[in-house]
């Protein structure tokens, strides 16, 4: 049995590869992960299928990133697996929660499924993710009990630097294709996730130091951002901070414990690591964990590909379902 973990940090010219062969420590709460060191792959929910885990290593690796080609060729994939119209029925039930009053904002997700006509090697499609996206956090996680997951993603759920007193996180949410003006519907919706954590941290943090929103770019999409620096009360208590930001409103919604239930008990597949998080808890001096957005699964030749997109009242369809579509293509553009 042997887990292996490759990670690289934004904009890093090198990336740290783990090998270990002893079975990750299975977790059973967020607020558990205070106090411990390791790798951290960790699901939306919490489940037997998706178990909270904690990857040491036997052996880490700091290496220089392959220069991979990155332009684009003929496709050698083909989607296999589509689910227009489970998305349509998701929408129709999301939405009726919405005009119900219950909840202000819910996120749906959906997966596609890619074959590949030739064997897939996860270490070069993780080279190729690096080479594609330098401004994100690229991570490849494959582990018996969760599989092989790979992920290019822009958002930080938490993080301090080595040597650092102050810890960070962001709230991302809002997308649009080209840099403009953004419209009203989306500043409602990252407004939700800045307000959600802002008063989150008010609990474990002493201070706190808040942004204006700003335009992020990721990959291929344009994201709306505000960052918050903050000292906590008690570092110990990192666990806890995790258990009351994740999930935040840009993975799950408002209010949070109504939106995961609904989720948990209405989307149509189950999303195991997908808007989860990962990344190194207290390694080396260092805390770096990232939302798990922007990934796929792989299993043999086939991909199982994962992308949502937050809901309000007045959301349509239409628009939403092509914002999925213009985020899958972030890991198809891997695998092409």
């Amino acid at each position: 049995m042997t887990v292996i973990v490759a990670y690289r940090l934004p904009e890093a010219q090198k990336y740290q590869l783990i090998r270990s062969t002893h079975e990750p420590l299975v977790i059973p709460s967020y607020a558990s992960l205070s106090g411990l060191s390791g790798f951290v792959f960790a699901p939306f929910s919490v489940s037997a299928s998706a178990p909270l885990l904690v990857i040491s290593a036997d052996d880490v690796q700091e290496c220089y990133c392959e220069k991979c080609k990155t332009e684009a060729g003929a496709a050698g994939i083909e989607v296999v697996a589509s689910d227009r119209d489970s998305y349509h029925e998701d929408f129709r039930r999301f939405r009726a929660n919405l005009l119900s009053g219950r909840l202000q904002k819910i996120v749906l997700s959906r997966h596609i499924e890619v074959e590949s006509k030739e064997d897939l090697d996860p270490m070069h499609l993780f080279s190729r993710a690096c080479a594609l996206y330098p401004h994100q956090f690229v991570c490849l996680v494959s582990t018996p009990r969760s599989g092989t997951w790979l992920m290019a993603t822009p958002e930080v759920l938490i993080e301090r630097k080595p040597g650092e007193s102050l810890w960070h996180t962001m709230a991302l949410a809002g997308t649009m294709r080209k840099a403009g003006a953004w419209e009203d519907k989306d500043c409602r919706e990252q407004q939700y996730v800045a307000d959600y954590i802002g008063r989150s941290l008010s609990v474990y943090a002493d201070e706190t130091v808040k942004s204006e929103p700003y335009t992020r770019m990721a990959a291929n999409l344009y994201h709306r951002c505000t960052d918050f620096h903050f000292s906590l009360k008690h570092d110990e208590e990192v666990g806890r901070v995790l258990s009351a930001l994740h999930p935040t409103p840009a993975v799950c919604g408002i209010p949070k414990q109504a939106a995961l239930e609904f989720i948990l008990n209405n989307e149509s597949h189950e999303r195991k690591y997908y808007s989860g998080f990962c990344g190194p808890l207290n390694m080396d001096g260092a805390t770096h964990l990232y939302v798990s957005l922007r990934c796929m699964e792989i299993i043999d030749n086939v991909c199982r590909l994962y992308a949502g997109g937050g809901l309000l009242i007045d959301s349509e369809e239409k628009r939403e379902w092509e914002e999925t579509e213009i985020k899958l293509n972030t890991m198809l553009n891997v695998l092409r």
